[in-house]
């Protein structure tokens, strides 16, 4: 009974610590520019132009789509919903074709691998009865949903040819097309609709080769609408076999739908609805709410698209927003991580983006922005991130033309500018922190292109000829000697320099100007993208044809020749440099100290601590990553959390190695308990670097043993035989690489 207690004491002492996910991926969309709608009996779905998401009309559950947990694509650019079938028909801008099906997701993959079509966007999807239309940028696809499979193509255009079809729509007995040359009707019951000749355009309504982007059938009556001059917009309604204008707008229509016998135009500002006889009945607009996409209406409950601010319901006279966690915008450009927080940004110095910052900390998205920091107000373009490495909780963010941004613990303490600091007006293109806690600072185009701010807000400008007034300056980087690093000239060469004696006096300052070459004196290359230092001080270079290393950077400034090696791997018997024929255009090093590469069209790889051994590579074929074009990178050091920054979004991977820790003061496994229906690894992290895990049952008997990579241990539940660990409490043994301190934690585990 003693035995009992204890073991029900240690089950409740572990379930009480927090559940977190560790191995696996995630996206981080900002699922905010909704544009359509469709609807369940019971769920809301919502396309948006970063991803799709679902509400739950029972208990307001708000669940997210994508590569990472659902779907097999990126990019959907259609959604329709079959009651008959209780299926999400998903259609994506390359052709590619998802049905979800409760747990179930089936992939039909037939348009986006015919080569016979440059085009393969799927614009629109109908479902009547038991096939779905699909609208594509080349003409009708019918598919068949009880057999989850293509049943035919139907190629509308003159004499057979493709023609983009932006919506299709059914009524009893036919079926219409409106497309780029104007609409299309067929019989719905024909045998053979693949016959071109079985479809006629229809020739009777004004203007009638015009484009026609939506279609809505009311009280048996069609209506069509159609964008004519510039951005003034025309519904023509259909009924006793004429065409007669409808409705129509100076200002862009965007969709029209019908419910509940009333037809519902929607505007950017307002949302007009109509009886079938023209006569408008109500107008839905709100201060709060001016970029309505789509609108769907259902007992007594009005939710609308919102290209700003996501999915909305009207409740009286306000909206009420829903949405998934995610940052606010989906073209991120600054990723930043320190501790257990990842920092983000979206700035263009080419487009006016309002100066917001995005805290991704305990699994959840915090946003800064005007509306909680009124310092950001009228500010643009938050271009740079870094932190401080004397203070974690303190991070800089650097804008295009507003200065400096001040944080610690996530509250704004400073905010530095033109007129309070010696910054210019020109933009804030990188900063790096020394471990004195000096913030060291590229301004573009100033006559002082240096700028550093010591840890107790005392700003001094440097001046280097090699580098003042340029705006062609990329990265600065601080080296643990002491160096500065700065890539510049469009990435053609590099700048170093090293402060001697005071930074307010830089006239004895050491400094060189150099290109990436090799021992021979060759260039390595002319295109250089990243710069960064290892932690055994290496400076790792990024450049067009594949990874340069500078194995010991200090020597710059030394009398004698000064080159980089390229790291030499094979892979499948054959030997070459590191990614020599990619452009590397990111470098990102672990908490083993190994690297990260990000490539401009192969993905991410990783690799060993020296580069001659490939770890992973991921690319959007075995991943989910959402582009191949990887444009930062950025490990979480605290959890493993490796964030990938592509042309297509943001999303990260939990893998298994984290930075060591100091102690063995956070030490913790998970999940714990281990229970039965478990399969997956378990996780020792808050480990000192290269630690030795010895996993034990209660009797003493070894039962795993490794080293840690980083501050983590994995341990798949088995033992050296292979078989799966037995039920019981263990033993899991930690100690640092010289045996000078270790602690032990139980594990219960259930077999």
């Amino acid at each position: 009974m003693r035995k009992i207690a204890i073991l029900f004491v240690l089950i409740f002492y572990i379930c009480s610590i927090q559940a977190q996910n560790f191995v696996g991926w995630s996206e981080h969309l900002p699922y905010r520019k909704a544009k359509q709608l469709v609807a369940s009996s019971d769920h809301i779905f919502c396309l948006t132009e970063s991803g799709v998401f679902s509400y739950s009309l029972i208990d307001n559950e708000i669940k997210s789509f994508g590569k990472t947990n659902t779907l097999s694509d990126s990019d959907v650019s259609s959604i329709a919903w079959s009651e008959e079938n209780e299926t999400l028909v998903l259609g994506y801008e390359n052709g590619n074709v998802d049905l979800v099906r409760k747990s179930e997701l089936v992939n039909i993959a037939d348009i986006k691998n015919f080569g016979g079509f440059a085009d393969k966007q799927i614009r629109s999807i109908h479902v009547k009865n038991d096939i779905a239309y699909l609208g594509t940028s080349f003409g009708i696809v019918a598919l068949n949903l009880s057999k989850q499979e293509v049943a035919d193509t139907y190629l509308i255009g003159e004499n057979g040819s493709q023609i983009q079809v932006n919506d299709i729509i059914t009524d009893e007995t036919s079926i219409w097309a409106a497309t780029e040359n104007g609409i299309f009707k067929a019989n719905l019951n024909s045998s053979n609709l693949v016959d071109f000749n079985n479809w006629a355009r229809i020739t009777n309504i004004p203007n009638h080769t015009r484009e026609c982007v939506d279609l809505s059938v009311l009280d048996g009556k069609m209506y069509v609408l159609r964008n004519s001059i510039g951005l003034a917009s025309e519904i023509y309604q259909y009924s006793n076999e004429n065409w007669d204008e409808f409705y129509s707008s100076a200002e862009l229509i965007y969709s029209m739908s019908t419910f509940d016998d009333e037809l519902y135009v929607v505007l950017n500002e307002e949302i007009k609805k109509f009886d079938s006889s023209g006569n408008e009945m109500a107008n839905i607009s709100s201060a709060e709410a001016s970029n309505f996409r789509d609108i769907l209406v259902g007992n007594d409950r009005v939710f609308i698209a919102d290209h700003e601010k996501s999915l909305l319901e009207q409740t009286g006279g306000e909206f009420i927003q829903i949405k998934p966690d995610g940052p606010l915008r989906l073209d991120i450009t600054s990723v930043y991580s320190r501790g257990k927080q990842t920092w983000a940004s979206a700035g263009l110095t080419n487009k006016d983006l309002p100066a917001e910052l995005y805290l991704f900390t305990d699994s959840e998205w915090k946003n800064f922005t005007d509306s909680n920091v009124e310092e950001l107000r009228d500010k643009k373009n938050i271009t740079s991130i870094a932190g401080n490495q004397k203070n974690e909780t303190r991070i800089y963010a650097g804008t295009s033309g507003d200065g400096i941004f001040e944080f610690e613990n996530e509250e704004l303490k400073n905010y530095y500018h033109s007129s309070n600091s010696p910054l210019s007006n020109n933009g804030i293109i990188a900063m790096d922190s020394d471990d004195e806690g000096t913030l060291w600072v590229l301004d573009a185009n100033s006559g002082k292109s240096i700028k550093a701010l010591s840890y107790n807000n005392e700003w001094i400008s440097l001046s280097y000829s090699s580098i003042d007034n340029r705006s062609d300056l990329r990265k600065i980087i601080v080296l643990q000697n002491g160096d500065k690093w700065i890539l510049r000239g469009l990435g053609s060469s590099l700048f170093a320099f090293n402060v001697n004696g005071t930074i307010a006096n830089n006239d004895d300052d050491v400094k060189s100007n150099f290109f990436v070459r090799d021992e021979n004196n060759s260039n390595i290359s002319t295109q250089i993208h990243d710069i960064t230092e290892d932690q055994k001080g290496s400076v790792w270079v990024g450049t067009a044809s594949g990874v340069a290393v500078y194995s010991d950077p200090g020597t710059i400034f030394r009398e004698g020749s000064f080159f980089a090696y390229r790291p030499v791997i094979t892979i499948d018997g054959s030997t070459q440099y590191l990614l020599s024929t990619e452009k590397v255009q990111c470098i990102e090093v672990n908490g083993a100290n190994q690297k990260w590469l990000g490539t401009e069209n192969s993905g991410a790889f990783l690799v060993s601590e020296n580069g001659d051994k490939q770890l992973t590579h991921f690319n959007t074929l075995n991943s989910p990553l959402p582009s191949n074009n990887i444009q930062k990178i950025s490990v979480n050091p605290g959890t493993g959390e490796v964030f990938f920054l592509t042309d297509n979004g943001m999303v990260s991977y939990r893998g298994k190695v984290t930075e060591g820790t100091e102690n063995y003061q956070d030490l913790y496994v998970y999940p714990n308990p281990v229970r039965e229906t478990y399969k997956g690894d378990i996780t020792v992290s808050g480990l000192m670097s290269n630690s030795t895990v010895k996993i034990t049952n209660v009797s003493g008997n070894l039962v795993w043993e490794g080293k840690s990579e980083g501050g983590q241990f994995i341990w798949n539940g088995k033992n050296f035989n292979g078989s799966r660990a037995h039920t019981g409490v263990y033993l899991i043994f930690c100690s640092n690489a010289d045996g000078s301190k270790s602690k032990v934690i139980k594990l219960l585990f259930i077999n």
